[in-house]
């Protein structure tokens, strides 16, 4: 555990600067004047990026070892964070998160990579426990940081998008210099190869949809579901916090608060998921997550739509573990790894569609348009979960 010290001291860091930067991006585009629309496109951007680098980097991570590859990630995220100082235009930031994405790809894979090779098997799950902390931790603090760093309303000042910079950077101080460092093991001459360095990843791809289709055909969909709730709550939340009339501090302080129902979620859920099983789970939480998106398309008092947010935020990240958990209870032990691998390319596909989707409701319907595509997607949920019950 001692070489995790770094490593998610690091992490945290840089998940601070990412959720910083994703709000900024969005309050930026809204104060020059740019659509809903426009906000999607680009955010959408950074889920490609995401999903172009969950097709390749798992080898090259393997090759170099979690330490050097976190850096080497992380300086890349802090270049692209550079680029927003010196480009003020959708299509250059549309790029910019397409390099964002690719890199905390790479960054993502270095750390569970990590704490895979730094833990026994009776401490991993203490270990993905703390690593799923730190990283809703980082999310919310970073959206809290974005109300000490915004003092005008008027977007993404120069001032802010160094402090996003700083935490980017930052973050390989502790990476660098606490901590053992862990040596990637290479296989002896004539031995067989590391299955990471082995297998090309779209053949990894169509095995893993293989084994869904024969052990949780609806898995797929469902994931896909989880992606675009995900993705266009990051991307386009703040959008509709601005459209129904918050001002951009009081954006940052929801945004923060809303988000730590994902953290304190997550065990009673998935306890509750041990308990009556991952389906029937999907099922409820999806159900009353519709109930809580109807209510935000109508609900405008500013206390209400905390609480209202709360608890959606509370309810929807928890669906990709449960739907997770559910494949992983079906499948073979040794299907684990490319059906998990499948499973957060597939969340990627559905992360890219979000906020463009999402956006085309608002451009339509207004500021509650965001949530009326909740509530098609969580009613979806909850029809999969119950079609999922009869297999």
């Amino acid at each position: 555990m001692r070489s995790l010290i770094g490593l998610l001291s690091g992490y945290t860091l840089l998940i601070c600067g990412n959720s910083l930067l994703t709000t900024l991006v969005s309050l930026r585009m809204l104060h020059v004047e740019r659509s809903a629309l426009d906000v999607g496109l680009v955010q959408s951007c950074y889920y490609l990026g995401y999903i172009g680098g969950a097709l390749g980097l798992g080898p090259l991570v393997a090759r170099i070892g979690s330490q050097r590859a976190f850096i080497g990630f992380s300086a890349l995220t802090a270049l692209a964070a550079l680029g927003y100082l010196s480009f003020d235009t959708p299509g250059a930031w549309a790029v910019l998160r397409l390099v964002t994405g690719f890199s905390m790809v790479g960054v993502f894979t270095s750390i569970e990579s990590g704490v895979n090779g730094a833990v026994p098997n009776a401490r991993r799950g203490q270990a993905f426990a703390l690593y799923l902390v730190l990283t809703y931790l980082g999310v919310s603090v970073g959206q809290f940081l974005l109300g000490w760093t915004t003092t005008d309303g008027a977007g993404a000042s120069d001032f802010e998008r160094i402090f996003v910079n700083a935490l980017f950077v930052g973050a390989l101080i502790p990476v660098a210099l606490i901590g053992d460092w862990q040596v990637p093991l290479s296989s002896p001459q004539g031995a067989a190869a590391s299955p990471l360095a082995t297998p090309k990843r779209p053949a990894l791809l169509l095995d893993g949809l293989s084994e869904l289709k024969r052990a949780a055909p609806r898995s797929v969909p469902a994931c896909i579901g989880a992606g675009l709730l995900s993705s266009a709550f990051y991307a386009l939340t703040p959008v509709y916090l601005e459209r129904i009339g918050f001002p951009a501090a009081d954006i940052s302080h929801a945004m923060g608060i809303v988000l730590i129902g994902a953290l304190l979620s997550q065990w009673p859920v998935g306890k509750l998921s041990d308990r009556i099983g991952r389906r029937a789970t999907q099922g409820l939480v999806s159900v009353a997550a519709a109930v809580l998106a109807a209510a935000l398309i109508v609900v405008r008092t500013p206390l209400l739509v905390d609480c209202v947010l709360f608890l959606y935020v509370a309810l929807t990240f928890t669906l990709y573990g449960v739907i997770v958990s559910d494949v992983n209870d079906r499948v073979d032990q040794s299907a684990r790894v490319k059906t998990s691998a499948t499973l957060l390319l597939v969340f990627s596909i559905g992360g890219a569609a979000g906020p463009t989707i999402g956006s085309l409701f608002m451009r339509f319907l207004g500021a509650g348009g965001l949530y009326v595509f909740a509530l098609a997607v969580t009613v979806g949920l909850a029809t999969l979960s119950r079609a999922q019950a009869r297999v």
